[in-house]
This record gives C-alpha cells, sequence and structure tokens, in this order.
C-alpha cells in the first residue's frame, strides 16, 4: 500500500507499531491514539544491536487498512571513521 493508495477517501492517520525487538507483541509508537499524518517518525528507546519488527497501517473516512509487510530494522550507532592514511613513502610508480 502506497500514501497515495487512499481508496478515494482522503487519510486520516497512520499508525506506526513496533515490537519489543524479541518478537514479542506490537506497540503502537503513532497514530493509534491520535491523528499523525507526518510520512516519517523517529522511534527513541531502542537498544543498539538489536532487531526490531515495524508495521504500519493507514486510516480513512472507512476505518484502518490492512497491515503493511512487517520490516525488520536493527538498531545501529553511526560507525567510527577509520583514521586518517599517513604518508610514509612514495615514488613515480609508488604511493
Amino acid at each position: 500500500m502506497g500514501v497515495a493508495d487512499d481508496g478515494g477517501s482522503d487519510i486520516t492517520s497512520y499508525s506506526l507499531e513496533i515490537d519489543d525487538g524479541a518478537g514479542g507483541d506490537f506497540t503502537a509508537v503513532c497514530g493509534l491514539n491520535q491523528s499523525y499524518l507526518v510520512l516519517h517518525h523517529t522511534v527513541t528507546n531502542v537498544t543498539k544491536g538489536v532487531t526490531y519488527r515495524l508495521k504500519y497501517r493507514a486510516q480513512n473516512a472507512i476505518g484502518w487498512s490492512p497491515y503493511s509487510p512487517t520490516t525488520y530494522v536493527r538498531a545501529a550507532t553511526v560507525p567510527i571513521a577509520p583514521p586518517r592514511p599517513i604518508y610514509l613513502s612514495s615514488s613515480a610508480t609508488f604511493v
């Protein structure tokens, strides 16, 4: 389901749900109890190295759509940059 697949009725909310990282039940992080129309969301309180499952759905005047396919996301941090290269020597054909 894409954001334009509204069945002819305006979308009134999106709901994003995430599990606990251990394959447990899904919990709504936005859009279920209060209308949410933003097409991005930052999930906080995740544990580095844990893989979470996420799914979403849309709501219009008829009700909620079926859920999207489940997506798997591994919580990570920005990798540390490697050390700066050090010049050792060079020639006309070698660096």
